[in-house]
């Protein structure tokens, strides 16, 4: 018995180190090599408005971060950048990229610069879309962020406008009719020309943001004694069916 106990001891202490050795071990990525695209925080889009800019700046350019999911290895790495279907800009006249960028051997990520050119984006509504798509090669696969969606505007849209749909839903029933002057208002509060979080009819984000802007005109009448930021017209700015 005192044998065959000792034998379960030394078991037993054989795959505890063993445990032990394999919780030791240092993991190393095992995937496929990918890569994703980032700016800043932004793992699938960004966008700017040439009104947020001065008005002699004719161009702006967007710094995409390519970041590799990979080992490193000590060689250059090549990856393929595409057009996606969303784009609606024109390369070499909206804007222009790069198709193969290379990652140096031993790094990890490299900086992308996408530039976006304002000149007869006024004219367009809406604005226009730069969709970079990372394309298959030999060295690497699309990431999981493997698209970055680039929106670029020279002027306020003549409507509402949301990138995720062709239809704002409710929004002209709380905050009025689209005017220049409101969407500057708008753009100065949210920071984006882009109505993608309001649209559509579900009615508690519009009324609440109907709130802020009007309290924000509120506020602005009570700092200058009374006098209202003025709408395209010359009347009242408001955010109202009726308005």
């Amino acid at each position: 018995m005192r044998s065959i106990f000792k034998i379960w001891m030394l078991a037993g202490l054989v795959s505890f180190f063993m445990i032990s050795c394999n919780e030791d071990e240092i993991e190393t990525y095992s995937g496929p090599d990918a890569v994703n695209m980032w700016i800043g925080t932004t793992r699938d889009s960004a966008e700017m408005s040439f009104l947020a800019l001065g008005p002699t700046l004719t161009e702006y350019v967007f710094n995409v971060e390519l970041r590799i999911q990979s080992v490193l290895k000590n060689e250059d790495r090549e990856v393929k950048i595409n057009l996606g279907a969303l784009t609606t800009a024109v390369a070499g006249e909206n804007f222009e990229v790069v198709e193969n960028v290379t990652i140096p051997a031993g790094e990890t990520s490299v900086i992308v610069p996408v530039k976006v050119y304002k000149k007869g984006l006024a004219d367009i509504e809406g604005g226009l879309v730069v969709e970079l798509v990372v394309g298959a090669s030999k060295d690497f696969i699309p990431g999981v962020y493997g698209k970055m969606k680039l929106s670029f505007a020279g002027d306020f849209p003549k409507n509402w406008y949301a990138s995720t749909t062709s239809d704002v839903g409710a929004i002209p029933y709380f905050w009025g009719k689209c005017t220049k002057n409101k969407y500057q208002f708008v753009f100065e509060h949210l920071g984006t020309i882009d109505l993608k979080d309001y649209a559509g009819w579900n009615y508690t984000p519009i009324i609440a943001m109907q709130n802020e802007l009007n309290a924000k005109l509120e506020k602005y009448a009570a700092d200058h004694d009374g006098e209202y930021l003025l709408d395209d017209d010359g009347s009242k700015m408001w955010f109202s069916a009726g308005t």
